[in-house]
């Protein structure tokens, strides 16, 4: 899966081709699903096949479109776990997150996208503060520290 850019025409997949798809299903937990077609898979399985064929593909950059959409608890953390090991390896990732404490907990940039059109960037300490999000999400939002990092709850109001 997802080593079609790098081959040629007519070019079959090799041994190393082969070994990265697998590596990659291992990784994403779904080399069990290997030999079932797509349309059965579920959401969250189909968005954990879908992380690792951009696996295979070995990209530098990564653009990725709420990559934790329609996983449980469990493969959130290993999805998040697997992107923050990329980029760490010097990959730069670039993602759209609606849940914000996936983002506090795992991401160091933030860049918040205001309905008017504007647009706040920086370090994710700084933007991720009840301030700016309140304003963001129009929503008032209780902020408890969990392991370091902040968790949003919103209010009932």
């Amino acid at each position: 899966i997802g080593r079609h850019p790098w081959l040629s025409p007519w070019q079959m997949e090799g041994a190393g081709d082969l070994a990265m798809a697998q590596r990659a299903l291992e990784a994403l937990d779904v080399l069990h699903l290997k030999d079932r077609l797509v349309s059965t898979l579920s959401g969250g399985e189909r968005q954990r096949v879908a992380i690792a064929t951009l696996m295979t593909q070995s990209p530098h950059t990564w653009l990725l479109d709420e990559p934790t959409n329609h996983l449980d608890l469990h493969h959130q953390v290993a999805v998040m776990k697997l992107l923050t090991d990329r980029a760490a390896a010097g990959n730069a990732i670039f993602m759209c997150l609606h849940d914000l404490n996936l983002a506090a907990r795992w991401c160091d940039h933030i860049l918040l996208m205001y309905p008017n059109g504007e647009a706040c960037w920086g370090p994710a300490e700084r933007m991720l503060v009840p301030n700016a999000l309140e304003r963001l999400y129009n929503q008032q939002l209780a902020t408890v520290e969990v392991d370091g990092a902040p968790f949003f709850v919103p209010r009932r109001t």
